[in-house]
């Protein structure tokens, strides 16, 4: 047969899908961090920190819960999608079905749960109002999987911009009108329909394999075993990053102090949530390439982790140093928070590791190993949070918090080790610890200096110890130069 007319497939450049996934995924987060800030200034000067605690306990609880109505099935599918694009209109109304069964389950027992637990009427009212979102989370998470699973994360980085503005503008709006933390429950509800309506326009406008109405029970069992080791995931980083708030109002601190420690908590995440948009970038691109060339992968692990403590290391050390100057610029009112942010920054480090383990564990098919650390972490952070939360307070649930990272980063150190090998070159990972203790020297001797020239120019010293340590080889330098631009040029094309 003559293929000499038959065109020739363009080859898949991993490094540029994931280039432009993490571009879109950067840039939405740029702009969501940008605009929470001064939506949280709203918030705060109308509720309160012991009102803004009161929200804050109603979305942990309500976290905490969130799994069952999923159980890991939608990232156990957008995995498979990836691997196998027929599978995206195979399985999609069996996923969205056995979803809204989990989700009657999960709002019954989150409300319930609340009502047990004795928390106020007006707490129970804003989780039962909270978990009326996974009825439509069973139908809007599995069309995102069926677009992430096509490597096109840049479009659900903008869908969640969108909503996230059109969350905030509604919750602008009714704290105006006088309303309470309720009412910003209700402000996220309003975005979920719209973000189903984007998603099925992308969905048919690229023929990414719109589903026909088909249901296969005899799948369910394999989806429910499929999602497992995700759910698991799931449930131990809910414990992680929400049970500090349930245990800090268990044991008798004030709607005030859950305030402040959330405070410090929701801005240390703000200094992981860039890398977070890398992370998801990797699941189903590394995914489809694990599955046609899986040594591919070694490569990609010892330089992202690389790069990942290039960006976290520095965050750490400044954060700590600029504690009470950073929180008092964002939030005047929350000066205890200081404290509990100089401890939780270096959570960062670890955290943007141990999320880029769990992904790429996902994508080499080992998510049961992660599930087991991530139970681990679980079972840490709730057993630490019983022996510091109760008498050292917001200090001790941040101490909790910290030494649960390190348990996991540990394991999942340990599991690619025995997978991939020796390879990350401690030596000159250990330049890059040299660089940022430097920096925090600068730091520290410019304190009376304006923050934001300090931030300039100790970032700057970091930047000169690090070319002159050699901290990278020229191989390494040349490959991060070139994802950079693509992430530039995606970020900003009429500069290409």
């Amino acid at each position: 047969m003559d293929n000499t007319n038959v065109p020739a497939q363009p080859e898949r450049n991993v490094g540029r899908i994931i280039a432009r996934n993490t571009a879109f995924g950067m840039a939405s987060q740029l702009a969501l961090k940008f605009i929470g800030f001064l939506f949280n200034v709203l918030v705060i000067n109308h509720l309160g920190d012991s009102s803004y605690g009161r929200y804050q306990i109603v979305i942990s609880w309500a976290t905490l819960f969130a799994v069952l109505g999923d159980l890991g099935i939608s990232q156990f599918y957008t995995r498979e999608i990836a691997r196998n694009r027929e599978r995206a209109s195979e399985w999609f109304w069996d996923v969205v079905l056995l979803r809204f069964g989990l989700a009657v389950l999960a709002s019954a027992m989150t409300t319930i749960g609340a009502i047990l637990f004795n928390y106020p009427t007006e707490i129970v009212i804003a989780v039962g109002l909270y978990t009326s979102s996974y009825y439509l989370q069973a139908l809007l998470q599995p069309l995102i999987s069926i677009i992430e699973g096509n490597e096109r994360v840049d479009i659900t980085a903008m869908f969640t911009v969108i909503s996230q503005i059109i969350f905030m503008g509604a919750g602008a709006i009714f704290l105006f009108m006088g309303g309470d933390f309720v009412w910003l429950v209700v402000a996220a509800l309003i975005t979920i329909p719209l973000q189903i309506v984007m998603s099925i326009w992308v969905i048919r406008r690229n023929k990414l394999s719109p589903p026909p109405f088909k249901i296969k029970m005899f799948l369910w069992r394999m989806l429910l075993r499929g999602g497992l080791p995700f759910a698991m995931n799931q449930l131990s980083l809910s414990f992680a990053f929400q049970s500090d708030n349930i245990f800090l109002s268990k044991f008798g601190y004030s709607d005030q102090q859950i305030g402040w420690y959330s405070a410090a908590y929701t801005f240390m995440l703000t200094a992981s949530m860039l890398v977070y948009a890398f992370n998801r970038a990797i699941l189903p691109s590394l995914s489809r390439e694990h599955e046609t060339n899986p040594d591919s992968i070694r490569p990609w692990y010892y330089r992202s982790v690389k790069a990942l403590a290039f960006v976290g290391l520095p965050i750490a050390v400044g954060g700590m140093l600029l504690s009470d100057q950073l929180i008092t610029f964002l939030y005047p009112n929350y000066y205890p928070a200081s404290i509990a942010f100089a401890i939780l920054i270096w959570y960062t480090p670890l955290h943007i590791y141990t999320s880029f383990s769990g992904n790429l564990a996902t994508t080499i098919k080992k998510e049961s190993s992660a599930a087991r650390i991530f139970v681990g972490e679980g079972l840490v952070v709730i057993t630490i949070s019983f022996i510091l939360i109760a008498p050292f307070g917001i200090v001790g649930a941040s101490f909790a918090t910290l030494v649960t990272e390190i348990f996991g980063a540990s394991l999942f150190y340990i599991l690619f080790r025995r997978t991939f090998g020796p390879g990350l070159n401690f030596k000159k990972m250990s330049r890059l610890a040299i660089s940022a203790a430097v920096m925090g020297v600068v730091v520290f001797f410019l304190r009376d200096l304006n923050m934001f020239v300090n931030i300039g120019i100790s970032a700057t010293v970091y930047l000169i110890m690090v070319w002159l340590l050699h901290a990278f080889s020229e191989s390494e330098i040349a490959g991060l130069v070139k994802l950079f631009n693509r992430v530039r040029v995606r970020l900003m094309p009429s500069s290409a």
